[in-house]
């Protein structure tokens, strides 16, 4: 009997173990299905494509947030996000409630700045074969760097 209860104790152990649990600002690498990449690169060159549009206009706002000092007032921030990685990658935010979602293309080895509203975000994120989330209160400029190492 008490061989029984060590065996089903140990069973028990092993499957709570063996359960993935990603946490806060987590990488894990999934195995990579090859249609979900193509369209998330089709994705990416359309994104990057639209956000070159007034991207002079976007940098001079950017510029302005991070060199100004931080009015709390203010409704918007700046967000500079550098990619260290050899992919080009797509930084997921969306904000607390579904008001507001971002998709924001950073191509590989290089960094790219946004003006988004502040705000409670969830951030997703692939990295090469990596997943990368995060849940973050933007309240003044948010600075990110993401990569594989």
């Amino acid at each position: 009997m008490f061989k029984i209860k060590n065996y089903f104790l140990v069973v028990l152990l092993l499957s709570l173990v063996g359960c993935d649990v990603i946490p806060s600002g987590s990488v894990y690498r999934p195995n990579s299905g090859t249609t979900s990449s193509t369209n998330e690169s089709r994705e990416f060159a359309d994104l990057i494509a639209k956000d070159q549009i007034n991207k002079n206009d976007e940098t001079a706002k950017v510029l302005t947030y991070l060199l100004n000092d931080a009015d709390p007032k203010e409704k918007q921030t700046a967000a500079v996000i550098t990619n260290t990685s050899n992919c080009n990658i797509i930084v997921r935010l969306t904000q607390s409630g579904g008001n507001k979602i971002y998709n924001l293309p950073v191509s590989k080895n290089s960094k790219n700045q946004f003006i988004i509203d502040k705000g409670n975000y969830t951030l997703r994120s692939n990295v090469c074969s990596a997943k990368y989330y995060s849940q973050k209160s933007v309240t003044d400029a948010l600075i990110l760097t993401l990569g594989t190492n």
